[in-house]
């Protein structure tokens, strides 16, 4: 059988195709709007008003908190502020793709998670067609905005390991209970960070644009996304679903090219070529039974 099942592959294309075209949202909109204020904004409206009719989830105040922290501000503020310090659309979506190798090796550390060779292989493989299409993006990025995506991917690779503890957790629920958290320390940093007036002054230029795209960032990219993304974590080895994140340069590139104008080489093709062909391996249906390592059955039973 399949690694993942036909409906969970339908899904999680979805949500790297909702991620790709959502960088290009948040590009556009930074331009007028501060990053810091976007993240605050962003997470504010995906708590409010559903927070007042969608129950607590059923796990520790304490694992909120942590989630809010870890995906909600340091990934989010690291990804919009290194956009914001120069990095394109491609090059950023193929930085954050590094999370597949930071999710394997935390679950390999921490939950004793197994890959099979063949299963590595594809990663390596798809890897290789990242770094070629990387070739083609390094022109259009600054160092320091390509730190600040590298560290964003690494929190995504604990997150994605932290969310597949929550197991019988409403993940509609734990979203929006999340994002309860991270507005008042976007607001903070972004006094530290950005300076004191910007926060203010970034609100002030709100217009039917940003509007428009932080309703994306909102619904589509936050309740739609992550909520689907974080339940097949759950459902599955992070390391095969976090794989599929690896798409997300390719539909950046599409989108760049549709919406920024960005060329589109054959060279390009070639490396997403290279991408799809180290994903179908590493999916490839298996000859045996799948044999979950001891930690992962501990897991269960607890």
């Amino acid at each position: 059988m399949l690694s993942l099942p036909l409906r969970d592959i339908a899904l999680v294309l979805i949500v790297t195709l909702c991620w790709a075209f959502n960088l290009v949202v948040v590009k556009l909109t930074i331009q007028s709007i501060s990053p810091l204020t976007l993240g605050a904004v962003r997470f504010f409206f995906v708590a409010f008003p559903l927070v007042f009719f969608i129950k607590r989830p059923k796990i520790a105040f304490n694992k909120v908190l942590l989630m809010g922290l870890v995906l909600g501000v340091a990934k989010f503020s690291l990804l919009f502020l290194g956009i914001k310090q120069g990095i394109s659309v491609g090059m950023c979506a193929l930085t954050l793709q590094t999370q597949v190798i930071f999710t394997a090796i935390i679950s390999y550390m921490f939950f004793g998670t197994r890959l099979s060779k063949r299963e590595i292989f594809g990663i390596f493989l798809a890897l290789c067609g990242v770094a070629l299409l990387g070739v083609q993006a390094m022109s259009a990025s600054t160092p320091t905005g390509f730190i600040l995506v590298l560290a964003s991917a690494l929190t995504w690779g604990i997150s994605n390991n932290i969310s597949r503890t929550f197991k019988g957790v409403n993940i509609l629920h734990l979203t929006v209970w999340m994002s309860l958290i991270p507005p008042i320390p976007y607001f903070l940093l972004s006094q530290v960070i950005e300076g004191p007036g910007v926060f203010f002054e970034s609100m002030s230029n709100f217009g039917l644009t940003e509007i428009f795209a932080t309703s994306y960032i909102v619904i589509v990219a936050t309740l739609f996304g992550l909520t689907g993304w974080t339940w097949l974590m759950r459902q599955h080895n992070p390391a095969k679903v976090s794989i599929y994140g690896i798409l997300i340069p390719v539909f950046s590139l599409f989108f760049g090219w549709l919406c920024l104008d960005e060329h589109l080489s054959y060279f390009d093709i070639l490396a997403c070529s290279v991408v799809f062909l180290g994903l179908i391996i590493n999916q490839w249906p298996r000859s045996g039974r799948y044999r979950k390592s001891s930690s992962e059955s501990l897991l269960k039973v607890a």
